[in-house]
């Protein structure tokens, strides 16, 4: 009985021992702190369907108490503010003291200055007397800017709403519609080589099945799959046909490793498919398929590709398990596990501890080939793998446009550090780094460049009662140089340039957030930061 009893004393003891062990790096971490911390992510555009009612309320009563603006306000121009150009002959002094302006900002370049101190008068006015003035050439409201959200003009496009607006995709098509010298190999059923919507992005390919089980000798698609996952990339945009694809401009390079009946692939096939494609030029690949259990020709393939830098992505598959499928099991590969509408892990989604990214994976319109319907919705981690797929295309695009280029591994760390952080904090098994946002990968917000600091809002400015400290590449913040008190925590990237207007100050295209409410000492908070995208924000200066 003694030794009964000194048995469980001791298992109770290591299993205590356990815990503590367990939790040693959170204790670690918050011992001596007195400051606040916590986490950020990166929000997307909140969609705006039935089915993320909830979600999208939410946010709404968010952004009010973020910005602190009456959303009914759509003023186009900055209040009191003109923009004037004057001639050589003007007395400029005797100006501004005519029509009590003072000078704010001047571009030399231009000849134009920034004037301010219009107050409760009527601005047109002003603006229209100055006008007449024989020493000024021009005087003008500062009109505002918008922040543009692409819309394709494709009949279709209207059922591609959910998804590509989950991503921030309509934003990121005024950075970068992609282009034709990035290729992507769909690496699958084939390609349907006459559809409308895809043959003028088709570039040459090949039957690695070569059975001949059908009458389409060639890449040509006639299973299905393939096809609806091309179109997802990169259909042909604005041709009053059928959908809009991620790239607009994109060359497909057809690759068949599966034959009609999409069933009776093997591992040398899509093998010899990868190098097939990695020989031919292809910078990214697209695999929506995968197999249970590990291959060594698979690997060596894919390491074939990496080494050639060649980006690989591939499907986590759909079996609700917690193992990835390969290749998407690979660490050289990008693993892609599905959301639903409502940014949860589709029920059929596997996941697991090399899962990388999450994207929208159900009810997902795209082509496809029968001669009745050239277009239908389907679901499956096959879907969400292309919108990783495009969206890395549409990056390499852009950098290659201002004389860049980038291995797997930078792409990778671009979708990283701009995606959406879903579930826990940080990187987790079920949604990886969390939910790609291709307008902050185009635009560069990443967030390792937000600043963090404490402060309260007075009219246009925030005053700053804490340091501004950077975040870390995981969202982790520390603030330890608080005032006392209990303020607001903001946090802010600002993407205008030096020498831009706009720089330097929070205004419409930065990313920008706030606390839901004001916080003290030894807090521990998470917020997220949004696109400012509404041209009624009044901007704002951080400061002392």
């Amino acid at each position: 009985m003694n030794l009964f009893r000194r048995i469980i004393i001791t298992l109770t003891i290591l299993s205590l021992v356990l815990i503590i062990a367990g939790c040693s790096d959170i204790l670690d971490d918050d011992s001596g702190f007195n400051g606040i911390q916590g986490h950020i992510t990166l929000s997307n555009i909140k969609i705006d369907n039935s089915t993320s009612i909830t979600k999208q309320s939410t946010q709404i009563s968010n952004e009010k108490m973020i910005r602190g603006i009456d959303s009914s306000s759509k003023q186009e121009y900055v209040k009191d503010e003109i923009i004037i150009s004057f001639k050589e002959s003007a007395d400029i002094k005797q100006i501004l003291k005519k029509y009590k302006l003072i000078e704010k900002k001047n571009i030399e370049e231009l000849n134009t200055k920034l004037l301010t101190g219009v107050g409760t008068r009527d601005i047109q006015r002003i603006i229209k007397e100055l006008n007449q003035e024989d020493t000024i050439d021009y005087a003008e409201l500062n009109r505002r800017v918008k922040l543009m959200a692409v819309e394709p003009k494709d009949p279709g496009y209207m059922n591609q709403k959910w998804n590509y607006s989950a991503i921030s995709l309509p934003e990121a098509w005024a950075l970068s519609t992609g282009s034709a010298k990035v290729t992507v190999a769909v690496i699958d059923t084939g390609i349907d080589l006459d559809h409308p919507d895809l043959k003028g992005q088709l570039i040459d390919g090949i039957d690695m099945v070569g059975d001949d089980e059908d009458d389409f000798p060639g890449p040509d698609d006639r299973n299905g799959h393939g096809t609806h996952v091309a179109g997802i990339i990169g259909a042909t945009t604005n041709n009053d046909e059928g959908i809009a694809g991620i790239n607009w401009n994109i060359s497909l390079m057809p690759v068949k490793v599966l034959p009609a009946s999409g069933k009776n692939g093997n591992m040398e096939t899509i093998s010899a498919g990868i190098v097939w494609a990695v020989n031919r030029g292809a910078d990214i690949i697209n695999l929506s398929l995968g197999a249970s259990e590990a291959s060594k020709i698979l690997e060596e393939a894919i390491e074939y590709a990496y080494k050639h830098n060649v980006t690989v992505i591939a499907a986590s598959g759909n079996y609700s398990s917690d193992e990835l499928l390969y290749p998407s099991q690979y660490t050289q590969v990008i693993g892609v596990a599905s959301i639903d509408s409502y940014f949860q892990l589709s029920t059929f989604s596997n996941y697991g501890e090399n899962l990388d990214f999450v994207a929208p994976g159900e009810d997902i319109y795209s082509t496809y080939i029968s001669k009745y319907f050239r277009y239908k919705y389907d679901s499956g981690t096959s879907m969400a793998t292309p919108h990783v797929t495009g969206v890395a295309a549409l990056i390499l695009a852009k950098f290659r446009a201002e004389g860049e280029n980038l291995t797997p591994d930078q792409i990778k760390e671009e979708l990283v550090l701009t995606a959406e952080d879903l579930g826990e904090s940080g990187k987790d098994n079920q949604y990886g780094y969390g939910l790609i946002n291709a307008h902050a990968a185009l635009a560069g917000a990443k967030i390792t460049q937000a600043k963090v600091f404490a402060g309260e809002k007075l009219a246009s400015k925030i005053r700053l009662k804490s340091d501004l400290v950077k975040v870390t590449d995981n969202g982790l913040y520390q603030l330890s140089n608080v005032e006392k008190g209990n303020w607001y925590i903001y946090s802010w990237i600002d993407l205008d340039k030096p020498g831009e207007e706009g720089y330097d100050k929070i205004d419409v295209g930065d990313y920008f957030g706030r606390t839901s409410s004001q916080v003290g000492l030894g807090s521990n908070t998470n917020f997220e930061i949004n696109l400012i995208t509404d041209e009624s924000f009044e901007e704002l200066e951080v400061g002392n």
